[in-house]
């Protein structure tokens, strides 16, 4: 199965955005993916309406996008929300299916592409080594620590897999209200 990111609108009208999110991951799974779509599963118990939950219910769905295969895009209009997460399955490479009126689907392409030609993936890098990696060295410390989750704590979020300095620098951003600044510039 096909992990699929379901990106549409949340905001605006909210019920009838909601209805449409579960109707288009209705449709992917009744298709063989698998529909992952962060505002239909984080708004049950994130408040949208409060900034600081808002980012993390955000930063949060970014993480899942990055396990996704494919992006599907649905709307008329990109919101701020849908923009960096259309950005980043340029940058990241994700395969992408819009729907939604043809200027839409040119906007959405237009993102897209141009994330995928003017953004590198960030490379996470152990302590201490150099800018330039030699011959026959991994470019990048394998992802192998998971941290201690404690949502009460303030995690930014459950189970996935981070360098300590990153997940500090997340958490830095959080409190600072930071988030989505720091994202496509190779943070989180």
């Amino acid at each position: 199965m096909k992990m699929t990111y379901i990106c549409s609108p949340c905001r605006g009208d909210y019920e009838k955005n909601i209805i449409k999110a579960q109707e288009y991951c209705r449709e992917a799974l009744l298709e063989g993916l698998l529909p992952i779509a962060p505002h239909v599963y984080f708004t049950q118990f994130v408040d949208d309406e409060k900034p600081e939950e808002r980012e993390r219910g955000l930063l949060c769905g970014i993480q899942l996008l990055r396990y996704c295969q494919l992006i599907r895009v649905y709307g008329c209009r990109v919101s701020a929300g849908m923009y960096n997460e259309i950005q980043l399955a340029g940058v990241l490479g994700i395969e992408l299916e819009v729907y939604g009126p043809p200027e839409f689907v040119e906007r959405v392409k237009e993102i897209y592409n141009n994330a995928a030609v003017t953004q590198k993936q960030p490379i996470l890098r152990k302590k201490g080594r150099p800018t330039g990696v030699s011959a026959g060295a991994p470019a990048a410390a394998p992802l192998t620590k998971e941290p201690d989750i404690n949502p009460a704590a303030g995690a930014a979020c459950a189970n996935i897999n981070f360098e300590e300095d990153l997940a500090r620098v997340l958490e830095k951003e959080l409190s600072a209200g930071n988030v989505l600044t720091g994202i496509m510039a190779g943070g989180a």
